[in-house]
């Protein structure tokens, strides 16, 4: 299927979607940004043209019945498959960023602390996919996507092999599928892929980020792919000399040619991580502080490695700040001066109610405490502690009320929703899930209401909102996403904005 030059954006696809730009050609189709305009949210909008193959069309489906099986705060997640007027159409996670390929061409080697938490990442999103029985089979970077806060995605299983379907699976023993930069040496000869072939393509990747360059080059696909079966790959040590013990040898275990020699699954690779990169309180598993964000990984966006400067540029830029050096006491006294006469504005902090009242919590994992469960677990910045009720049996009382001893602007109110953490594992992986609140209405104490809509995701989102001036904020829960157990859950809460005096 082809672009029409003719048609302009936005244009409708059908009652419930927007075609608003155009994002790429996937795997399996092109993919557009759209609008849903049911939930008012940006997605990403893959199509395939049902005149295509009956093989092409099976595995368009695969991939929408695959990736929704998949719930992971790592994998972008779909909401809705279907057809419309011949056109397969799958909306799934619109991911604000760029790809890991994207950041490669503009910085070959990464730092370390950078490479860590890109690793980290996919490997648990792999873990996860996993667990539920689907092989990836096409890991390379333009599969991985990164925020600018550092959540990476793992996306585009449109080749993914479902391990409970091998009686009826697409890809026969025999035929090669996957990108031969990073296709494991089964793959290349045609063999059963298995977990441990994802894990070889996760190997390929850390060696090209740690050393800037693949293990494997060639001028034609067959050239690569015997090199991946007969040759073995280059030491990274000697393309990356400051390696922190272990990496090399982590790296290379992944591109083992015998699947009995690689790591056995991603929960052993990422235990020998840990050797790797010792845990550290911004690194590792998600750390989510009462200043923190639930999506921040690391101590800096990597986002600063997409936008470095060439190094001829950097010598240029050294040159300036050694000339700024020798004017320093002239700029130490200018800032003295600037701010004895500027007032700074204020900025935008959060928020910390003085006080708050709504029911203690119905139930929770944690241990039983007598009274109840405090609201406190709204801002604690722990998902084993996570806020959760009996939906309102009268909805027109407020499940929460906000108070302020000043008046307060704010500006953003942050949810995360509808899960809590129940084995206090090292991934955050594992949840019970419970209703999310779908629509809350705000009102102020001087009778200013306004209605937010919640996505049905995993993680903290910002819905819109007008700002509001008040020192008491009453929430109304309208409406709630269905969930197998009875009680709605806000895990963590945010507010943004500043005190007004």
């Amino acid at each position: 299927m082809t672009e029409p030059a003719s048609q302009n954006f936005p244009r409708p696809f059908n009652e419930n979607y927007d075609l608003i730009g155009t994002l790429g050609k996937g795997g399996m189709g092109l993919v557009y940004k759209a609008l849903d305009k049911k939930l008012k949210r940006e997605v990403a909008f893959k199509i395939l043209d049902a005149s295509a193959d009956e093989e092409a069309i099976q595995r368009f489906y695969l991939e929408a019945q695959a990736m929704k099986e998949l719930d992971h705060q790592n994998i972008v997640h779909v909401f809705d498959f279907g057809k419309q007027n011949n056109q397969l159409f799958i909306a799934m996670t619109y991911v604000q960023g760029f790809s890991l390929s994207d950041v490669l061409q503009k910085q070959s080697k990464l730092p370390f602390d950078a490479i860590e938490v890109i690793i980290r990442q996919i490997a648990r999103g792999l873990l996860y996919a996993h667990s539920k029985g689907i092989v990836h089979r096409d890991v390379k970077p333009s599969n991985i996507m990164l925020t600018r806060d550092n959540r990476v995605y793992v996306m585009d299983f449109g080749i993914s092999y479902i391990q409970e379907m091998e009686k009826d699976r697409l890809t026969k023993t025999g035929v090669t599928m996957g990108t031969p930069e990073y296709m494991s040496p089964e793959q290349c000869h045609g063999d059963e892929v298995t977990l441990q072939s994802d894990i070889y393509s996760m190997g390929v990747i850390l060696y090209e980020m740690t050393c800037g360059r693949l293990p494997f080059n060639g001028s034609r696909p067959v050239e690569i792919a015997l090199k991946h079966v007969q040759e073995p790959p280059p030491d990274p040590k000697q393309f990356r000399p400051d390696m922190p013990p272990g990496l090399s040898e982590l790296i290379l275990k992944c591109l083992k040619k015998k699947l009995n020699e690689r790591f056995h699954d991603m929960q052993e690779f990422l235990d020998e991580c840990d050797q790797v990169f010792p845990q550290k309180e911004t690194h590792g598993s998600v750390k989510i502080g009462k200043k923190g964000s639930l999506l921040r990984h690391g101590p800096a966006s990597i986002a600063e490695a997409a936008t470095r400067l060439p190094s001829h540029v950097r010598v240029i830029r050294r040159r300036l700040t050694a000339l700024a050096i020798s004017l320093f006491p002239l700029i130490i006294l200018l800032l003295v001066l600037l701010m004895l006469t500027h007032k700074p504005e204020r900025m935008l902090t959060e928020i910390e109610w003085d006080d708050a009242m709504g029911n203690h919590e119905t139930a929770a994992i944690e241990a039983d405490i007598s009274g109840g469960y405090p609201i406190d677990n709204l801002t604690d910045g722990d998902l084993k502690t996570a806020w959760l009720n009996a939906m309102p049996a009268k909805p027109q009382n407020p499940v929460l009320t906000l108070f302020f001893d000043n008046i307060t602007l704010i500006t953003h109110v942050g949810f995360a929703v509808g899960y809590q953490k129940s084995v206090d594992d090292p991934f955050g992986d594992r949840f019970r899930i419970f209703k999310k609140p779908k629509t809350l209405t705000f009102e102020t104490k001087e009778g200013f209401k306004q209605k937010v809509t919640l996505e049905n995701i995993k993680g903290m989102q910002y819905p819109k909102i007008q700002a509001m001036e008040t020192s008491e904020i009453k929430i109304y829960l309208d409406e709630a996403y269905d969930a197998e157990n009875k009680d709605f859950a806000i895990s963590e809460m945010r507010l943004l904005g500043m005190e007004l005096h």
